[in-house]
């Protein structure tokens, strides 16, 4: 084992014995070597009879021993055991309170929130010594108030809770938990987290947070507020009868029920207890009377400790001695007495490390030169050096020692020193409120840090975690520093922000009259809206964020940007379900300027000139469609009759060169087996033919010679359903031999292969006077037919891919 606590001192001293011993030496054999010149070794007892080598060199042997005793002081030799009792303080409680919206819910009166407020209230003065926090917590969490004796400004903060303190809704009882370990003293083994909530854990990871807090001593007690056969919550003001209801998206009554599952899974983790809340309080009354036993016990508990015992003091007065000794004894030669002093002078400048803070004195030193890391690296040394040493020296060296690695640039370890300052100083509200507000002024930093980095989310919550830090020192003793400091946070924080985020609001709905003005009578659309940065019209779930609207079609989001103007692409996709069908509507793009062409636009191109409010409108029309139906005209009348019915062997194209005939670049499609048929196209004017399967069958309606259509379609304005009668006899035999086949049995095997060739031979072989009939009308259409007006043909590709018409 090592008996000295800093080894640098003996080599640094053995070094500087050295030199003096060879100075000595060299010095005493050049004065003889001139006493010499000067007569003989015999005639200096005569001459000089004061003179002696002897007395010299002890002199010599004296002050190097007193060198070598204050070098041994100066490491600090230690050994033994000497065992401290100390007084343990109390214990260190948080309450963590949900403040969701589900806190407003009656099913306790007057409401779950207010209940948990009043019964905390009433049960404060059981943990009188102890210190005490609170966090507040929905979808994520804040420490409200840090850790305090103070228990009026704790009531006071508890009172200012309301539902909306924290902004992000649901609830995620993993947070609260994760803000309650940063919280605790690191050194403190009696941790304690009261978390009271419906215990709806929205985001499920609460469990496995608590594993984690078990593994670093935390100890959770939780409370289960409400009923599990649920309660409606209402949004009137407390005061007020509850007339009016939360909805979710879909327009329904929420109702929120006590999950106790997770809080009983979480306090069972931790060794802790669950506790429901009951009507008057009687959970959080069962938790306090534990608390107060187990701080009542720990307060009555002896903590001794074994620290080295410093044994310097011996070393240092023999030292001093020595040198005192060798300093009052007479010598003839002037030059050792004047380089005794001279090194006396030294060692009693050395010797000051010993007999003040000299550690404390270099950290000043290193901060009137800027040279941060310096001085925190000999604070953190004098706090290590120093056993015996009070709390408020203590608090008053962390609190330094964090100033420094603050200004160093070193946020983790500041925000350690400091919250270990403000542990230390329970006794003094002063000193706790200067830790509080420089922790504030560490935050206010660490938000600009991340505003440079353009990383906003980050900015507010180290803006939220700064701003509460003032608030905490101001409350304890009016901190002009603090209020300053949250005057200027506010204002600043808040207007760089400002300069870098833009809040682009916007609406899908169903522009029914094509103006571009969501107007009342037109409906809202659910929908999810995404950055297309690929400008595919697409959307990629793995790079392209996205988000949804809520039930009346609403969005907003931040556009962060450190340049403007800048632009963007922004598309959307519908959302189907029982209420929404959206298998007709298609999303309206803007004219891009010339030359583009009009296909090429798949999204919505947004440029935002400045920093500020914007808007996107994202309209959706229902698509331009033609549609129809095809049916088997038996008797070939062009009437419909009741007893044909759908012809679905067809072709169906749209002509876009004028010869009635399917080429290889036209549309084309097939009807359904009912017969109808459905295209959505772009607007425009389109001729559309039929070719039957059969080349024999009989195109009887429409009447007209062509028989072809000419219709216009648009958005909101769908084709009339366009009718296609055809006769096919070969379809008709074949239906009716298999209905023959169905209701009649076999007569004989010759007969039935007779009828069957003959049948056959029939299909296969139409008459003449038909075959000739067909040739003379396709002469007829060939000789007759005209292309269509050039200003109203229209190419018509295949539907574009990525959109679901």
């Amino acid at each position: 084992m090592n008996i000295f606590s800093d080894q640098s001192f003996l080599y640094i001293s053995l070094g500087v014995l050295l030199c003096i011993c060879i100075l000595y030496f060299w010095s005493e054999k050049t004065k003889k070597s001139k006493i010499l010149q000067l007569t003989s070794l015999k005639l200096l007892p005569r001459i000089a009879p004061n003179y002696s080598t002897k007395r010299n060199l002890i002199k010599f042997g004296v002050f190097t021993l007193g060198l070598i005793l204050l070098s041994i002081a100066l490491a600090r030799p230690q050994w033994g055991i000497e065992r401290r009792t100390n007084q343990p303080t109390g214990i260190d409680l948080i309450i963590a309170l949900d403040v969701s919206k589900s806190m407003w819910a009656r099913d306790v009166k007057p409401n779950r929130l207010e209940r948990v407020k009043l019964s905390i209230s009433n049960l404060i003065e059981n943990v009188r010594g102890d210190r005490i926090g609170l966090i507040a917590f929905a979808g994520n969490a804040f420490l409200q108030c840090p850790l305090t004796l103070d228990h009026q400004a704790f009531i006071n903060t508890l009172n200012n809770i309301q539902v909306g303190t924290i902004k992000m809704g649901g609830t995620n009882l993993a947070a609260p938990i994760d803000e309650a370990s940063r919280s605790f003293s690191l050194d403190d083994r009696d941790r304690f987290l009261v978390l009271i909530s419906d215990g709806e854990d929205l985001e499920g990871e609460g469990l496995k947070r608590a594993k984690e807090a078990a593994e670093e001593g935390i100890k959770i007690y939780t409370i289960g507020i409400g009923s599990k056969s649920g309660a409606r919550i209402p949004t009137d003001p407390i005061n007020s009868p509850a007339r009016n209801f939360l909805l979710n998206p879909e327009g329904k009554t929420v109702i929120t029920q006590l999950d106790d599952t997770s809080l009983k899974a979480i306090s069972s983790e931790t060794k802790g207890k669950y506790y429901p809340l009951g009507s008057t309080g009687q959970g959080l009354v069962s938790v306090f009377k534990t608390l107060k036993s187990i701080g009542e016990q720990k307060k009555r508990e002896q903590i001794s400790s074994e620290i080295p015992v410093e044994r310097f003091q011996p070393f240092v007065l023999l030292g001093l001695f020595a040198l005192l000794f060798n300093q009052l004894t007479p010598s003839t030669v002037r030059g050792a007495s004047d380089l005794s002093s001279l090194i006396l002078i030294i060692t009693f400048f050395y010797l000051g490390g010993c007999l003040k803070q000299d550690n404390i004195r270099r950290a000043e030193e290193a901060a009137k030169d800027n040279n941060w890391n310096e001085a925190a690296k000999n604070y953190e040394i004098e706090l290590n050096a120093s056993a015996e040493m009070s709390s408020a020296t203590k608090a008053k060296i962390l609190l330094n020692t964090g100033l420094a690695y603050a200004q160093a640039g070193r946020f983790d370890q500041a925000k350690e020193r400091l919250q270990e300052a403000i542990d230390q100083s329970l006794d003094s509200p002063k000193l706790q409120s200067q830790a509080l507000n420089e922790l504030g002024n560490l935050f206010y930093r660490k938000a600009n840090q991340w505003l440079d980095q353009q990383n906003v989310m980050q900015a507010r919550t180290s803006w939220e975690q700064s701003r509460k830090y003032y608030e905490s020192a101001i409350e304890l003793d009016g901190n002009i520093k603090a209020e300053g400091n949250l005057a200027s946070l506010n204002k600043q924080i808040e207007e760089r922000i400002n300069s870098l985020v833009c809040l682009i609001n916007g609406l899908i709905w169903r522009d029914k009259n094509g103006d571009g003005i969501a107007q009342k009578n037109e409906n809202r659309l659910q929908g999810k809206v995404f950055w297309d940065k690929n400008n595919d019209g697409e959307h990629n779930s793995s790079n392209e964020p996205f988000l949804k609207t809520n039930a009346s079609g609403q969005f907003a989001f931040e556009w962060i940007s450190s340049v403007y103007p800048i632009s963007l692409s922004l598309d959307s996709e519908l959302i189907e379900d029982e209420n929404q069908k959206i298998e007709l509507l298609v999303p309206v793009f803007p004219a891009p300027p010339p030359p583009l062409n009009a296909d090429s636009v798949k999204n919505h191109s947004k440029t935002i000139q400045k920093a500020g409010a914007s808007s996107v409108l994202l309209p959706y029309r229902a698509a331009p469609i033609i549609r129809g139906k095809v049916w088997m005209d038996k008797n070939g009348d062009t009437q419909k009759n009741e007893d044909e019915g759908p012809y679905s062997q067809a072709k169906l194209f749209l002509d876009q060169n004028g010869n009635f005939n399917l080429d290889e670049n036209e549309t084309s499609f097939t009807p359904d087996s009912n017969g109808s048929f459905l295209l959505p196209l772009p607007p425009g004017q389109y001729s559309l033919c039929i070719a039957p399967d059969n080349a024999d069958a009989n195109i009887t309606f429409p009447i007209e010679e062509k028989k072809a259509y000419l219709t216009w379609v648009d958005y909101e304005s769908p084709s009339d359903s366009l009718l296609f009668g055809v006769q096919d006899n070969q379809q008709q035999d074949s239906q009716s031999s298999e209905n023959n086949q169905t209701q009649q049995p076999k007569a004989g095997g010759q007969d039935n292969d007779q009828n069957t060739q003959e049948s056959e031979s029939s299909e296969n072989t139409p008459p003449e006077e038909v075959n000739a009939l067909y040739e003379r009308l396709l002469q007829e259409m060939e000789s007759k037919s005209k292309n269509l007006n050039d200003e109203k043909q229209r190419a018509i590709g295949t539907i574009p891919k990525g959109r679901d018409y």
